[in-house]
């Protein structure tokens, strides 16, 4: 990422900030991060497949970030953040070029106060102790991220409140308004979670609540489980998460256990996701990544399981660019008639191997 500290007649011309003084105490950072890689996978709906996949290490985004010195303390801040596709330059959503990030807000003393579009804290806090964030591979995220760790539903209309962090310890409360009048809790979000650094030892617990949201890619994972229609919006969505990460030598461990339980208006059911990571840099540039994730959902369904193994190598070519190559395996058991690992798609039958090749570079 680069820093950019524009010249007084650069911000002068866009009428931004004030001249004079005030310039010296303004930023924006201008950042982003492309990856695309060659995948390969044994079982899509039956057959093999090669593609060219995009955001698998890390998801491709553009962004803007900044801050303003206001004085004694207080600073306004902002932040800009859309997702894209580097194989074919799409953005991720249709009409929204912001759609990962649009934040505006006041930090100090008292904390920071954000109000716009923003993940839930479930993804900040708990989410980035999954495998999914830790071993950088978006195959390894939950089936059909119910919980919302890979980032692809975030709040609209919301404000959060995020408090200093006090010996290690800092929590964060936020609501996303419906903005329905007939009736108040219609799409309303609540999200709310605690996170815990003591060097080497981080920790997090967090909780979402999502009303009347659409299932959207979740609706293509639980239609192989027969829900079929009925899954195509949700009455709630509710997701409790934990989890712990810690460093030790050339070693990086985590653990996250979510939970998450859906309502719909002729059922309900639950998902419960447990994650055990590791990741061993060796040399100067290398890394090893190994991990495991147990899937399972239950409730007025049988129970479906989900067994996934991964591994995988990255290679620091500078410390911008990586070379990496991943490796993921997923066996459906219980009622799961077919493996589904998250943004693969369904396989033919009960397992399924997903393999990439590629290159990741940040900006």
């Amino acid at each position: 990422m680069k820093k950019h500290l524009y010249a007084m007649a650069a911000v002068a011309a866009t009428g931004a900030f004030a001249a004079g003084p005030a310039l010296a105490q303004s930023n924006i950072t201008i950042y982003g991060s492309l990856d695309a890689g060659v995948a390969w996978i044994d079982n899509l709906n039956g057959s093999s497949t090669s593609r060219l996949d995009q955001g698998t290490m890390q998801p491709d985004r553009f962004g803007f970030r900044g801050t303003e010195d206001l004085g004694n303390g207080l600073k306004a801040v902002f932040q800009l953040e859309g997702g894209f596709g580097t194989d074919t330059g799409n953005m991720v959503s249709a009409n929204r070029l912001f759609n990962r990030l649009s934040i505006v807000g006041l930090s100090g003393s008292f904390g920071t106060v954000t109000l716009g579009n923003m993940p839930d804290i479930v993804f900040d806090y708990a989410g980035k102790l999954s495998n999914g964030f830790q071993l950088t591979n978006f195959y390894l995220f939950h089936p059909g991220n119910l919980d919302t760790l890979a980032n692809t539903y975030q709040f609209n209309n919301s404000v959060r409140y995020t408090s200093p962090t006090v010996n290690g310890l800092a929590f964060s409360a936020m609501v996303g308004a419906g903005e329905q009048p007939e009736r108040s809790s219609r799409n309303r979000n609540t999200s709310a979670g605690a996170t815990y650094t003591n060097g080497a030892l981080r920790m997090a617990l967090a909780y979402s609540r999502q009303n009347d949201r659409a299932a959207g890619y979740s609706g293509a994972f639980l239609s192989s489980l027969n829900l079929g229609n009925a899954a195509t919006v949700f009455d709630r969505l509710t997701t409790w998460a934990g989890g712990a990460g810690y460093t030790v030598g050339d070693w990086r461990l985590n653990a996250l256990y979510t939970q998450s339980t859906v309502d719909l208006p002729s059922t309900s059911f639950r998902q419960r996701n447990l994650d055990l990571g590791a990741a061993w840099r060796y040399g100067a540039r290398s890394t090893v990544n190994l991990g495991y994730t147990r899937s399972q959902v239950s409730g007025s369904l049988d129970d479906a399981k989900y067994d996934q193994a991964s591994a995988s190598h990255v290679v620091a070519l500078s410390k911008r660019t990586e070379f990496y190559v991943q490796a993921a395996y997923q066996k459906a058991g219980g009622s799961a008639s077919f493996a589904f690992q998250n943004y693969a798609g369904a396989s033919g039958d009960d397992s399924q191997v997903v393999t990439t090749i590629g290159v990741h570079h940040l900006f």
